[in-house]
């Protein structure tokens, strides 16, 4: 190596963390891609491992599934950045019986190099995103008792990288709440006409299986909540959803949150809207209001354009205003290509302008 290319690397010169990412994240994505075709070519066997449908350990009831995501983003006020983003592990037990179990175990940011940051390992950390027990009462009843989402609206419940046609993520999914509930939930379907109604009846009073603290999140002290969806038809969905709560590390003060969303499917089509709303007595800014609206047109093939409008108000008392438009590649159900662009107004704190990519597989 030369004086000038050990200089480079020596001081973490952009394009040699570059050029380093850049054979870290292929030999990772070749290896994805690498198990895609063999799971591709295997599919004539029954007993065949399929991508995106996990495996199953025999007759155990026991079955493994996961996903993993690399993240990009650049050209914003932030600096560049690529990640691996999550590396995340299902495990379920379901023998038929009326008890079930499901546990979600991740790495997030396990691997990441950045403008300021080099190639480094040290942000990764372990998260449990989910761990609890299904007691199935009856066909219309089941209690659930663990670490769950929380059903506040939808991206919230759908929650995983190949499931989500955008990279980021809309404020209002996140900001007001938390993502997460360490309690006890009712939930099941009901028969409302000639169509049907989901819901869900939860109670948070336990921090035992949080997560170790996150910078900008804040989870459930205690919280109280449901969710109801109307099932209109298979096109169109209409949710309802409450929560009173304190956070932890605010328990002086306690917050009223509602929640509007909807989902509606027209041939090439479909539109979701999520907005919500949060009151506190004690907080300068009582009164915050978030939502959005996203749609997703078929274009030609297996790529979908995508187009979000957002609003968030801000403990400044600033809207905040974005608009993404972006592009996505989903040549089967369990691999999905994302590029999209952000622009807005007072967001440089909670969605920041730029250019985001993301790649994701289920397992």
């Amino acid at each position: 190596m030369g004086t000038k290319a050990r200089d480079c690397a020596s001081r973490g010169h952009p394009v040699a963390l570059i050029r380093r990412a850049l054979k870290v994240f292929a030999a990772g994505l070749m290896a994805i891609l690498a198990i895609s075709s063999n799971a591709v070519l295997a599919q004539d066997s029954d007993n065949a491992y399929q991508l995106g449908h996990g495996y199953k350990l025999g007759n155990t009831g026991i079955h493994l599934g996961g996903y993993a995501s690399v993240h990009g983003a650049g050209f914003g006020d932030a600096p560049w950045s690529l990640e691996l983003s999550d590396l995340s592990l299902f495990v379920t037990w379901d023998t038929g019986s009326k008890l079930r179990f499901f546990s979600e175990i991740e790495i997030e940011d396990g691997l990441h190099v950045g403008q300021h940051t080099g190639l480094t390992t040290r942000d990764g950390y372990f998260k449990l995103e989910r761990l609890y027990l299904d007691y199935l009462v009856n066909d219309r009843v089941t209690v659930r008792i663990g670490k769950m989402l929380t059903p506040v609206g939808q991206w919230n419940l759908l929650h995983v990288d190949p499931l989500l046609w955008t990279t980021t993520r809309p404020v209002a999914t996140e900001n007001l709440f938390s993502e997460h509930v360490s309690g006890v939930m009712v939930h099941g379907t009901i028969p409302f006409g000639d169509q049907s109604v989901d819901y869900s009846v939860y109670g948070d009073y336990s921090s035992t299986l949080d997560a170790r603290p996150i910078t900008g999140v804040s989870n459930f002290d205690n919280a109280l909540g449901a969710r109801l969806r109307y099932n209109i038809s298979d096109d169109l969905q209409i949710g309802l959803s409450y929560s009173d709560f304190t956070l932890q590390g605010r328990t002086n003060s306690r917050s009223h949150l509602l929640g509007l969303d909807g989902a509606w499917t027209y041939q090439r089509f479909a539109f979701n809207s999520e907005i919500v709303y949060r009151y506190n007595d004690v907080e300068i800014n009582q009164h915050v209001w978030q939502g959005y609206i996203q749609g997703v047109s078929a274009l030609k093939g297996h790529v979908y354009g995508v187009a979000r409008y957002e609003f968030f108000d801000q403990v400044n008392g600033q809207l905040g205003q974005v608009g993404v438009l972006g592009l996505a590649y989903h040549p089967r159900p369990p691999l999905i290509w994302k590029l999209e662009y952000r622009l807005g107004t007072n967001n440089r704190y909670l969605a920041p302008d730029g250019v985001f990519a993301s790649f994701a597989v289920l397992f």
